[in-house]
């Protein structure tokens, strides 16, 4: 049974295991690499589209998201007994899940994740935002050289690393039984000039 909140204990354990799931079990990867192979793939995506950045993007946007639901469901299923229903938890879940993936100094990259409760957002929709002092997509590249912005339209080119984060929240909101719509929006950028990467998910209700 999914509790209501999570406890102490759980937190405690949750703590403990995500040090020991990175250091034996997590695959790690330079981040350099990472980037420079999401770079690359973007360009090829680029020139099959006639320089149509924004739906290069959106391409591999869409691949890396299928691509990686093996990977989530792998995260779901050693993270769940961790999973409750109140999106407060939501917080310290995704700063677990950062650790996870990213290790101890995960903090290099993002800030701590924000959670504000419906009762304090103008439209009473309850957001998660997450915040990157470093994009890990965006190391190495230079901006209006590398990726011209102006070409993505509404797209972004974090996008990719926002939309496969929604994807694995809205599994986690799925499994507890939660009835939300998860939508994410980059709402600022670095490669736009942007001082930090922004990422908001919101949770609309779902309609019966």
């Amino acid at each position: 049974m999914v509790p209501t909140k999570l406890g102490k204990f759980r937190k405690m354990l949750a703590s403990l295991g995500k040090r020991i799931y990175w250091k034996f079990m997590t695959k790690k990867m330079n981040l350099w690499m990472l980037s420079s192979m999401a770079y690359g793939v973007t360009k090829k995506y680029e020139e099959i589209f006639d320089g149509d950045t924004g739906l290069a993007v959106d391409t591999f946007t869409e691949q890396f998201v299928n691509g990686a639901t093996s990977i989530m469901y792998e995260i779901l299923g050693t993270m769940k007994m961790f999973f409750s229903k109140s999106l407060l938890d939501l917080e310290f879940l995704s700063g677990v899940a950062l650790y996870v993936v990213l290790g101890p100094d995960w903090e290099t990259f993002f800030e701590k994740p924000i959670f504000v409760p419906g009762e304090q957002t103008d439209d009473g929709v309850p957001q998660l935002i997450m915040r990157q002092k470093i994009c890990v997509l965006c190391t190495g590249l230079i901006p209006g050289v590398d990726i011209d912005h102006t070409k993505l339209r509404e797209n972004s080119y974090g996008e990719l690393l926002a939309k496969a984060l929604v994807a694995l929240l809205q599994m986690i909101q799925d499994y507890v039984g939660n009835k939300y719509n998860l939508v994410v929006k980059e709402t600022r950028c670095l490669l736009r000039g942007d001082s930090f990467n922004e990422g908001v998910t919101f949770f609309f209700p779902k309609e019966e």
